[in-house]
């Protein structure tokens, strides 16, 4: 029987700065839960924006931090990490605890500072990862991480849901403060991490292409494919949390608390499975294997959308979004691990800021067009949309085998040696 230890994959966390990059992490979380579904309401109800403009802020806000990925990663990669990414975090708390006196057009402003400074903090603490954690225990560290970060935003949801059962004012600028407080630990645990780090002798990245840490990341043409293949994948992200929800109110004739049991099956079933996936995929060519087989995964809980609507109601619409759940867990599972290993395995360690930063934009740009997407999809009712989008993911999948072993091949291959000028005096 496993113990306690083993089945919240504490066991991964063997370092002072594993343990508090992974206690930050989960305290991060569990503060963006708190406002993941108050937030809007808090800035469409008290401070009065319309929803048309608190979309547009959160589309320009969104544009923000896909440009910011990259440059604070770039900056992490010529200053500490650690004190970056606790700048970051302070900067966040000071944000957050503004909202709650901010007028309108500030806290637009607000929403872009959050979001920029959150998604270059993800690129910080993944270059410090890299650099902290042994080459063969990041993937797994990775999964861990993310198996205690879904257990603290389903934390941190239930808190907002308390804060939205109280609905007053008070209530709201109460969580953000407790919000505000969570990025103010989080920087500092992280910025103590940096006091235990310990240099190591830097482990050359296994399949970086030569001369790929000096130039920009823009000519590492197969990361740029990569960072694309990431952002078709991650589509998968938005299946249970947006796809869904619209797909069963206007499409189909079944309980809305499915959705619920949907959203329930994913967070568990990633807490349950994701490390013991990570420790099946040790090298680049079993990630291409596992993200192929997510790929597959993904694309079969594409087709069982149309499915369910056809089923309408009944039994065999409730389990077709069973199976939608099931598949898109068992596909992010997958994809995320493989994800994070062409990540570490093809970036050059050198530059893993800005690679990093560079990753997270498929990922990203993702999230931008999954609520248009499925949105239309709903709005329209088309199965072909269902179908087209599963024929991609397959494509997607069947593509990153060639993609990531051309990178190995050509880290394989030596650089030719430059001739030698004679020396005076030389034989």
């Amino acid at each position: 029987m496993r113990s306690l230890r083993d089945a919240l994959s504490l066991n991964e966390l063997k370092g002072k700065q594993e343990r508090f990059f992974a206690i930050s992490m989960s305290i991060l979380y569990l503060g963006t839960g708190l406002s993941y579904s108050s937030l809007a309401i808090y800035l469409i109800r008290y401070v009065g924006l319309r929803p048309s403009v608190y979309g547009a802020g959160m589309s320009v806000a969104a544009v923000a931090g896909i440009a910011a990925g990259p440059l604070i990663g770039w900056l992490a990669d010529r200053r500490d990490g650690h004190v970056v990414y606790a700048a970051l975090a302070w900067l966040m708390g000071i944000a957050t605890l503004s909202l709650a006196m901010a007028p309108g057009w500030l806290a637009l402003v607000l929403l872009s500072v959050l979001v920029a400074c959150g998604r270059g903090s993800a690129a910080v603490i993944g270059a410090l990862i890299g650099r902290a954690v042994d080459a063969e225990h990041r993937v797994p560290y990775r999964a861990v991480l993310k198996s205690l970060s879904n257990v603290a935003i389903v934390v941190g949801l239930s808190l907002g849901a308390l804060v939205l059962a109280f609905g007053s004012i008070v209530a709201f600028r109460i969580s953000f403060a407790v919000e505000a407080m969570t990025f103010v630990v989080a920087g500092l645990l992280v910025r103590t991490a940096g006091k235990h780090a310990t240099p190591r002798p830097s482990e050359p990245t296994r399949h970086a292409v030569p001369g790929a840490g000096r130039s920009n990341v823009l000519r590492d043409r197969r990361f740029v494919l990569l960072t694309i293949a990431n952002g078709v994948l991650t589509l998968s992200e938005s299946m249970i949390t947006i796809a869904l929800p619209l797909w069963v109110l206007g499409r189909m004739h079944v309980p809305l608390w499915l959705v619920s049991v949907a959203l329930v099956l994913q967070t568990s079933g990633v807490v349950v499975l994701q490390l013991p996936v990570s420790r099946r995929v040790a090298d680049v060519p079993a990630a291409a294997r596992a993200a192929r087989c997510g790929a597959i995964l993904l694309a079969v809980a594409a087709v069982l959308f149309p499915v369910g609507a056809l089923a309408d109601r009944g039994v065999i619409a409730a389990a077709a979004i069973a199976g939608i759940a099931l598949a898109v867990v068992g596909g992010e599972v997958l994809c995320a691990t493989a994800s994070w290993c062409f990540l570490y395995d093809l970036a050059p360690e050198s530059a893993l800021g800005r690679y990093q930063g560079f990753y997270n934009m498929g990922f990203d740009l993702s999230l931008v067009v999954a609520p248009s997407l499925f949105g239309w999809f709903a709005s329209t009712g088309t199965q072909a949309g269902w179908f087209g989008l599963a024929a991609v993911f397959l494509a997607t999948g069947l593509a990153l085998a060639p993609i990531t072993r051309r990178s190995t091949m050509a880290a394989a291959t030596p650089a030719p040696e430059r001739a030698q000028p004679d020396r005076p005096g030389g034989n």
